[in-house]
């Protein structure tokens, strides 16, 4: 009798069955990754600091200050490492006693594919996508944060960004979600990074930014610790803005002459600080003055109460907060952000007060070179100590001028006006609206002194122009990849500079906001 054409031996079964089974697992794995999810490297800072390319983790063995420093865009296999600042003792200060630096590779992260109509770009998500002006080649994969949504008009004012909806007559400003909010604070002072040795440092620190008033009431025998004794007046802390600027520096650009070059202002901050009394008749305040007006955070007897003044006409709320007690520390934060003020207490929001500019105002109110804002910290009726300080910044997106590299491919007619080197970047003048069409997209970079975005495209490559969208700077809806989801294997050390180059930061795989 013939054998059945089904029937195998055991030892035949069990390689077929294995063979099977890894051709399944590979059509899985193809189909899992071609569909759902996919991994990318990330290689510029354009979206640093919330994303990484290859650059150094830069350490200070005086203060603790840590920060990853890009270097795609330094010149020279070995870039200038004199140029590399310890941020914590304010501008200017070199950097001393660094470990020696070894490169890192850029941060390795999964991104979720997004599936029309189910799963599409929602405003600040951070997206991956074919850039619209190459691509092919390496740089085709592109990241930003998407910003403009299809029919929305885009005005980029005073380094934040003003939307009018599709049908709608004026302009609103897009406050960041409190996920996103929080991933892109950038730091710019901490009590806790003072130097170990002040008399070593290469050039002599002036102390901390805070500058307190009256200095008798004030002890100053420890740079990590802020104890006052209130007399009649309230004592008073108030920020040094020559030797801290509040500007849009980044310590990721410290090595990019350009990233670092026309700094702004920036008035939307956060201040934290951690207060105990010694008795629960404790009042304080902090103010920023910026723009013409005087933004005021109070608290006090229980009661919270948030005030913008502006000449004659005051802005203002009031309402429960947890009241002070002798002894117990109280966690605060005041934040000044996206046209809103906040008080937090022991990090839950206690109070919020909006106001509603719209970009021509926001840019009347801060003029052709805002001023830097004053900020001051009073305490008043007893005794108490602050610990835990700390003072960041906004994301400021700039404004910028179209330059000739733009200009890489050739213009489709029509648009000859959009793209004339010397004029404003898309969606940076009255006269150079962001509108979108219905499956055009607006992103922007987070390092937006380092970051080619829609600000600053030129035409399209003509392959998407002629199947896709022949219009510049936007980025068509089919040109989307997916979300980036999370940062799962974080900047490996480079084997160029000794070392492992397989072992990732594992302290920064975290989601990406």
């Amino acid at each position: 009798m013939e054998p059945d054409a089904t029937h195998n031996t055991p030892e035949e079964g069990g390689w077929i069955d294995t063979i099977q089974s890894l051709v399944l697992a590979f059509i899985l794995a193809m189909t899992f990754r071609g569909f759902v999810v996919e991994g990318f490297v990330i290689p510029t800072g354009s979206m640093a600091p919330t994303l990484l390319g290859e650059h150094w983790l830069v350490e200070s063995e005086q203060t603790g200050f840590s920060a990853p420093v890009g270097l795609d865009a330094a010149r020279g296999s070995r870039p200038n490492t004199g140029r590399l600042e310890d941020r914590a003792l304010g501008r200017g200060q070199p950097l001393d006693g660094s470990g020696p630096l070894k490169r890192r590779l850029g941060d390795r992260i999964l991104v979720a594919k997004y599936a029309w109509p189910f799963f599409q770009p929602d405003r600040f998500d951070v997206a991956v996508f074919k850039n619209p002006t190459e691509p092919d080649g390496p740089s085709g994969n592109y990241i930003k944060r998407v910003v403009g949504l299809p029919g929305e008009t885009i005005w980029i004012a005073d380094g934040d960004i003003f939307v009018k909806s599709p049908g709608g007559d004026r302009f609103e400003i897009a406050r960041k979600p409190r996920h996103v909010q929080d991933a892109t604070w950038q730091a710019v002072w901490s009590s806790n990074e003072v130097p170990v040795d002040a008399s070593r440092l290469p050039r002599r620190w002036a102390g901390s930014p805070w500058r307190p008033e009256p200095a008798s009431e004030w002890d100053q025998s420890d740079d990590r610790r802020y104890a006052c004794t209130p007399s009649e007046t309230c004592a008073t802390l108030t920020w040094d803005t020559v030797r801290y600027p509040l500007d849009d520096w980044s310590a990721y650009n410290m090595l990019s002459p350009m990233g670092q070059r026309y700094l702004n202002s920036v008035r939307d901050l956060r201040i934290e600080g951690t207060v105990i009394p010694e008795a629960d008749t404790l009042e304080t305040a902090l103010v920023i003055e910026a723009d013409g007006r005087t933004y005021r955070f109070e608290l006090g007897g229980g009661t919270g109460t948030l005030s913008i003044t502006d000449g004659d006409d005051v802005q203002t709320t009031s309402g429960p907060v947890p009241p002070f007690a002798a002894g117990r520390a109280a966690a605060l934060r005041f934040q000044r952000v996206d046209q809103s003020m906040s008080i937090w207490v022991n990090d839950a929001q206690a109070l919020e007060l909006l106001w509603d500019d719209d970009p021509r105002r926001r840019l009347q109110r801060a003029g052709d070179k805002p001023a830097a804002p004053v900020v001051r910290w009073s305490f008043c009726n007893t005794p108490c100590t602050v610990t835990n300080m700390s003072l960041d910044r906004d994301l400021f997106y700039r404004n910028s001028l179209l330059m000739a590299r733009s200009m890489k491919n050739p213009v489709t007619p029509g648009f000859e006006s959009q793209v004339q080197p010397g004029t404003p970047g898309f969606g940076n003048a009255a006269d150079k609206l962001a509108v979108l069409g219905t499956d055009q997209y607006y992103v922007l970079g987070d390092n937006s002194a380092r970051s080619l975005d829609s600000r600053l495209w030129g035409p399209p490559h003509p392959f998407v122009a002629a199947q896709l969208d022949p219009a510049p700077f936007v980025v068509d809806r089919r040109l989307f990849i997916g979300k980036a989801w999370v940062v799962y294997y974080p900047a490996p050390h480079s084997l160029r500079e000794g070392g492992m180059g397989l072992i990732p930061d594992f302290g920064r795989i975290r989601f990406i906001r």
